[in-house]
């Protein structure tokens, strides 16, 4: 008998207050990005860029489970703050790692 495992999807990690999970991250940016192309006006390159950002896979977005506030708020503030092409921008979040974080929060 042979006997096989798939492990695929599974992302833990410790929540506390100094993280939010992926999708709330995701929430908080495409939030900001919306905002600030309604203020811009939505041209070709954002629409895309916002319908590829609502219609795929979260995990292929941003791979961690958690991500720190600061980070995320720092983000949101750079999309709302900076130029009108901003929008569209990576900001380049890193995971938080269960680690590196205070208490042992992020992922792991």
């Amino acid at each position: 008998m042979i006997v096989v495992t798939y492990c695929s999807g599974a992302y833990y990690g410790v929540d506390g207050p100094d993280v939010i999970s992926r999708d709330e991250t995701l929430s908080r940016i495409n939030d900001a990005r919306l905002a600030k192309i309604a203020s811009c006006g939505l041209n070709e390159t954002n629409g895309a860029f916002l319908y590829v950002q609502y219609t795929q896979n979260p995990r292929k977005l941003l791979d961690g489970a958690y991500y720190y506030t600061k980070d995320v708020d720092n983000c949101t503030n750079i999309i709302l703050w900076g130029s009108c092409d901003g929008a569209v921008r990576s900001c380049g979040l890193a995971p938080a790692e269960f680690f590196d974080g205070a208490l042992f929060q992020g992922g792991f």
